[in-house]
């Protein structure tokens, strides 16, 4: 199943329809039409069937693009690629692109040559779409000055390395990232976050918090304070979560308590037995459940309120026992 940050790249490429035109050139140098826009990505056949695709593109004259975002080898692309390009084809009557982006070598291999099929006896059936490769050449490319909302493809294509040169990727990234307006600036910031991997993320904390072993460019700072401010907006919304769990926590135990102790007064009151003040402060004082059962099992036979409560009258002393005589069994506690 596809992950997080494939979502995201899907997410970024749905809403900003112009940022697939502007990978494109940047990588291959050919323009897309302007018209291009998203649309449904389920394509539906005749019969009841459904092929479903990262993103469709269409556009003015019946154009079409079709957009696969690639982690990994699938071999089901054989069979679903070449029927969903022939699907549009024969729905519009022109023949569209195929792109698949990927950051990985052997998959960019893989894509360029799986959906080709060949018979026995000679027939071949091929669909040999365009493939973006985000390596380390192509990712520097991406940051464009000129083009900073490219620079959340080029922190995608770091998503499975960390090393030194992925980090300073990363970093310029977001440095570039900051030139976007208010509300894209942060729509991008937490996208770059969400596509790296927990290992990179732990490596930037680290660079972070050791300014003093790991040299701190511009850039690396302004993601710094980015991530502490994330970890601080963190930390109160989990404090946050917590005190309203530990609060629902005591109201329910006190809302419990409170209706025991009420149950027990009513209880008494019903066999002519009336508390005193002493006693009603005792009983709204306790707030053991265990004990409040204690006293209304007692409350049901008992004669007086002080058996009920376990108490002896003022005064009342305990007789001695004799030496290694057993405690009587029908002593409670109270």
């Amino acid at each position: 199943m596809p992950g997080t940050s494939h979502e995201v790249l899907i997410v970024a490429l749905r809403e900003q329809p112009g940022l697939l035109g502007a990978l494109v050139s940047a990588l291959t140098g050919v323009k897309l039409p302007r018209s291009l826009k998203p649309s449904d990505a389920t394509l539906r056949f005749v019969k009841p069937a459904e092929l479903r695709l990262d993103l469709v593109y269409r556009g003015g004259r019946r154009r079409w693009v079709l957009v696969e975002l690639q982690r990994g080898v699938d071999p089901a692309k054989r069979r679903r690629w070449p029927l969903a390009a022939s699907l549009l084809h024969d729905q519009t009557g022109v023949a569209g692109d195929m792109l698949v982006i990927t950051a990985r070598r052997a998959v960019a291999r893989w894509a360029e040559r799986v959906a080709c099929v060949r018979t026995r006896l000679g027939t071949v059936l091929q669909l040999k779409p365009v493939v973006l490769h985000l390596g380390a050449a192509e990712s520097k490319a991406l940051l464009d000055e000129r083009h900073p909302e490219l620079a959340l493809f080029a922190a995608w294509a770091m998503q499975h390395r960390h090393g030194p040169r992925a980090r300073a990727v990363v970093e310029r990234a977001f440095e570039l990232t900051e030139r976007l307006p208010p509300a894209l600036r942060r729509a991008q910031q937490r996208a770059i976050l969400s596509v790296l991997s927990e290992r990179m993320l732990a490596l930037l904390r680290e660079a972070s918090m050791n300014p003093d072993k790991i040299p701190e460019t511009p850039a690396a700072r302004k993601l710094r304070l980015f991530l502490e401010a994330q970890g601080r907006k963190k930390g109160r919304a989990e404090g946050e979560a917590k005190g309203r769990a530990e609060g629902r926590a005591e109201g329910e135990a006190k809302g419990r308590a409170e209706g025991r102790q009420q149950a027990l007064m009513t209880l008494l009151r019903a066999r002519g037995l009336s508390p005193s003040r002493d006693d009603e402060a005792r009983i709204r004082a306790c707030t053991d459940p265990a004990k409040l059962d204690r006293w209304i099992a007692r409350a049901a036979t008992a004669t007086s309120v002080r058996e009920a409560l376990g108490t002896r009258p003022p005064g009342a002393r305990a007789r001695p026992r004799a030496p290694g005589r057993p405690r009587p069994a029908s002593a409670s506690r109270s």
